[in-house]
């Protein structure tokens, strides 16, 4: 029983510390030093998995608390064997073993069933430890890896805007210098002006397809793309009646003809021009004249070309359009690289985002987690003494405000260390959960509170209940844990031979001349009136106010 209640105590200091902290070195250091407050730890270290490597985030010795942000390589050393926190990380189970002086907490933190860190504790062997299960340590394991996931994942996002960034910043600086190209080409200006404005690639294409004819005075122009394994695909292109039309239909091999080998062999060749040469259309001779192919690249890589002719009015090729046509190549190739970019980026984006939202999502599970932990009595997962002491401070100043009664049951379980001493604590723990299930749901009116306040007792807040309600609550809690009919420890004279309860309780209306301490205290001693008339029983002080 002192075991429990040490328990207990350490669970409800590190709950009221890490409720107020704020960030993952706040927390872990609470939990830390209240570890040697409560069993004097000897040795501690906490590993994590860090950027795929299992690294070191806080240690406890010789030099006290040691946080390490951010978590840095383990360091072999006698106490902590690597291999030994490897094997708790692979048995995903937490134990206490027992060592030469010490006992060994091996405690896996898991979070959506992988294992996200590990803290090893070594306790001094003394009667309290010695009593200590592995058990006792499942909700610290809970604690520790909400905390520690929710703090990653900040870790993490922020990794990932810097990421967004640097990858804006060069997408910035590329702008940069498409500007300052635009400007040099004031005969390309417009062209240029429309490809920025288009709202996908293939719009793009078929922009700078169409203008390019008009702007430039070419009769034929269309642009090619190269795909892996060696083809090409159409996109845009001049029918031999002049009009743009789409060509997308269009694929195959890269054809084995004097400009593909020119500019395969070339690497940063831009324009390749034969004059009285064969003119094709979907890679037939239509014609003869002269034929421009411009070559698109990204950086040394080639990803298509643009093909010109003059089949349509057979007009010489003027000397300055060779630099406005290899100018015209440049800037494609680089609205294509852009596009491409501007693409890949707001997919990344997308991903991102999402991303973002999913782990917004994980950290607020894991925040309503923690904070149902720290309002939630573990064991019967009924309210906890916290959650009461506040919602009693609450209700008593509504009351005393609003001229409003209250009234207080406190339930104990009669002769439960005989229970526990005769049946052992897990079916005391079996009976305490039972008792509470059952008296949960017995006050289901507004404001009414049910909450486990220590040990087997329990209590049940009745806001805005006068005498006749709480009587009424109490004498059906009687007898629902008497129909349970749960066999007791009964070994003398005149006890029952069932489990049963005894209620103490108290109605007031709050005023100037009470106080809640007070009012608590008659519930208390309504308790012992109870108990000291023969348990089983219910006792009640009204009109105390």
């Amino acid at each position: 029983m002192a075991q429990s209640t040490h328990i207990q105590d350490f669970y409800d200091r590190v709950l009221t510390l890490t409720g107020k902290s704020h960030g993952l070195r706040t927390t872990c250091e609470q939990i830390c030093r209240n570890l040697l407050l409560s069993f004097a730890v000897e040795n501690a270290t906490l590993v994590v998995a860090y950027k795929s490597h299992w690294k070191t985030l806080l240690n406890v010795g010789d030099k006290g608390i040691e946080y390490l942000f951010p978590p840095v390589e383990y360091q072999e050393n006698e106490t902590f064997p690597f291999y030994q926190i490897t094997k708790a990380i692979r048995l995903k189970k937490t134990t206490l073993t027992d060592l030469e002086g010490v006992r060994r907490l091996s405690l896996p933190l898991e979070r959506r069933s992988q294992i996200i860190g590990c803290l090893i504790a070594d306790f001094p062997k003394t009667d309290l430890t010695e009593q200590l299960d592995a058990k006792d340590f499942s909700y610290l394991g809970a604690l520790l890896a909400s905390e520690l996931n929710a703090s990653m994942i900040d870790a993490i996002i922020q990794d990932e805007h810097s990421g967004r960034r640097i990858a804006e910043r060069e997408l910035q600086i590329r702008q940069h210098e498409q500007h300052s190209l635009q400007k040099q080409l004031q005969a390309l200006h417009d062209i240029s002006f429309k490809l920025w404005r288009a709202h996908s690639i293939d719009n793009m294409l078929f922009i700078a397809v169409d203008e390019a004819k008009k702007q430039l005075n070419i009769d034929r122009m269309a642009i090619f793309l190269f795909k892996p394994g060696n083809r090409m695909q159409g996109t845009y292109g001049t029918d031999i009646h002049g009009n743009t039309v789409s060509e997308h239909y269009f694929e195959s091999e890269i054809p084995d003809l004097w400009f593909a080998s020119h500019f395969l062999q070339q690497k940063g060749e831009y324009l390749a021009i034969e004059e009285n040469t064969a003119l094709y259309h979907n890679l037939k001779v239509v014609g003869f004249g002269w034929s421009v192919y411009i070559s698109l690249w990204d950086e040394d890589t080639p990803i298509g070309w643009i093909a010109c002719d003059n089949l349509l009015s057979g007009m010489p090729l003027p000397a300055h359009l060779h630099q406005l046509l290899k100018q015209f190549g440049f800037i494609i190739s680089q609205h294509l690289v852009r596009r491409q970019a501007e693409e890949k980026l707001i997919q990344l984006n997308t991903e991102l985002e999402q991303r973002v939202a999913e782990r917004t999502q994980a950290l607020q599970q894991a925040k309503d987690k923690l904070e149902k932990v720290s309002l939630e009595d573990p064991l019967t997962q009924v309210a906890n003494r916290r959650l009461f002491d506040e919602r009693f401070s609450d209700e008593w100043r509504r009351a005393e405000r609003h001229s409003l009664p209250l009234s207080l049951l406190i339930i104990d379980v009669d002769h439960f260390k005989k229970y526990n001493d005769s049946f052992g604590h897990i079916a005391g723990d079996d009976c305490l959960k039972t008792i509470a299930t059952t008296l949960a749901p017995i006050e289901r009116r507004a404001g009414a509170l049910f909450a486990r306040y220590g040990g087997e007792e329990f209590v049940l807040l009745l806001p805005g209940q006068d005498h006749n309600a709480a009587q009424y609550a109490a004498e059906r809690s009687l007898e629902a844990i008497r129909a349970l009919a749960i066999p007791s420890a009964a070994d003398s004279e005149g006890q029952s031979n069932i489990v049963t309860i005894s209620i103490g309780g108290c109605t007031i209306t709050p005023s100037t001349n009470s106080s809640a301490d007070t009012f608590f205290k008659l519930a208390d001693t309504a308790l012992y009136e109870a108990k000291s008339s023969g348990r089983n029983q219910l006792f009640l002080i009204s009109d105390a106010g």
